[in-house]
C-alpha cells in the first residue's frame, strides 16, 4: 500500500486531472513536473511552456521529473523506477510515446536520464553524454532554474539536430569552430609547400646555369658523353586506421535507452 499511495500522487499530478485518454493525440501532462518543489511557480510555469513548445515542434515529448526519494515510487535502481514511471504513466508524445525524461531524486542526489521511441533516435549515447554536461554542473551548485532551462534548451538543440538527419553522434560531425581551425592549418601547410616548392626550382635553375658554364667554349657548346643512371623507386605506405567506437544508441529489452548517476 505504501508503494501504490505515491504511484497514485505523481500519477495525479503528472495527468494534471485530466485522464490518460487526452495523451494520445496532444498530451496535457505538464513537462516540467517538479514535486518536492524545487523551483518558483513562476519559473514551473515558464519552463513548462517551453518544454510543451519543444514537444509540439519537434513532436517528441521533453520531460523534467523531481521526487524526494525515488524509492518510494518503485523497486530497483533510479534507472528502473523512471522507466515505470514513463510506462505507468503512458508518458510520451503520440502513439509511439515518443520522448525523453530527466528524473532527479533529491534524497540521496540521484539522477535517471531515459529516452523512448523517437528519443533514442534523437538522443543517441554520445548526444545523452553531450546533454548531461550542459546540467549536471548547475544541478551540483543546486541551481535547479539554469539546470532545468540548459536540459530543454539542448534537448531543443539535439531534436533539431536530429529532425535535420543528422543526430549528434560520435564522430558524426565536427564543430564549425574545429572546422575553421582545420582549414587553417591545411591552407598555412598548402603555402608552405609551394613556397618551397618554387624555392627548390629557382635553386635548381640557379645551378644549372652556373654549372653549363664549364661546358661552354669559344667553339660553342661541347657535351663530351650522357648517362642515365637509375637508383631506385621510393614507394611511401600508410596504415588507415578504423574507430573504435561505433556510436548509436544502446537499447534496452524495454525499448528505453539512458544512463543515471549522482549530481
Amino acid at each position: 500500500m505504501k508503494r501504490i499511495a505515491p504511484i497514485l500522487c505523481v500519477l495525479l499530478l503528472l495527468l494534471g486531472c485530466t485522464g490518460i485518454g487526452a495523451l494520445a493525440a496532444q498530451p496535457e501532462v505538464p513537462y516540467v513536473c517538479d514535486t518536492v518543489p524545487l523551483l518558483t511557480d513562476g519559473a514551473r510555469e515558464e519552463l513548462n511552456l517551453q518544454a510543451e513548445q519543444i514537444a509540439a515542434e519537434y513532436q517528441c515529448a521533453v520531460y523534467f521529473v523531481t521526487v524526494e526519494d525515488y524509492t518510494e515510487y518503485g523497486n530497483g535502481s533510479i534507472y528502473q523506477v523512471a522507466k515505470d514511471i514513463y510506462r505507468d504513466n503512458a508518458l510520451g508524445w503520440g502513439s509511439d510515446r515518443d520522448g525523453i525524461m530527466l528524473l532527479l531524486s533529491m534524497d540521496g542526489r540521484d539522477y535517471a536520464l531515459i529516452a523512448y521511441g523517437y528519443g533514442n533516435t534523437a538522443f543517441t549515447d554520445y548526444g545523452k553524454e553531450y546533454l548531461e554536461k550542459q546540467f549536471l554542473d548547475d544541478f551540483s551548485d543546486d541551481d535547479w532554474e539554469h539546470g532545468c532551462r540548459d536540459y530543454l534548451t539542448t534537448c531543443a538543440d539535439l531534436l533539431k539536430q536530429a529532425r535535420s538527419g543528422q543526430p549528434l553522434d560520435r564522430g558524426a560531425r565536427v564543430s564549425a569552430v574545429q572546422a575553421l581551425l582545420v582549414s587553417l592549418v591545411l591552407g598555412f601547410l598548402l603555402a608552405w609547400v609551394i613556397c618551397w616548392i618554387w624555392k627548390t626550382i629557382a635553386a635548381k635553375k640557379v645551378a644549372q646555369a652556373s654549372q653549363a658554364q664549364a661546358y661552354l667554349t669559344r667553339e660553342g657548346l661541347q657535351i663530351t658523353g650522357r648517362r642515365d643512371l637509375y637508383t631506385h623507386t621510393t614507394q611511401t605506405r600508410r596504415k588507415i586506421e578504423k574507430s573504435g567506437s561505433s556510436g548509436g544508441t544502446s537499447v534496452d529489452r524495454d525499448g528505453f535507452s539512458g544512463k543515471s548517476g549522482k549530481f
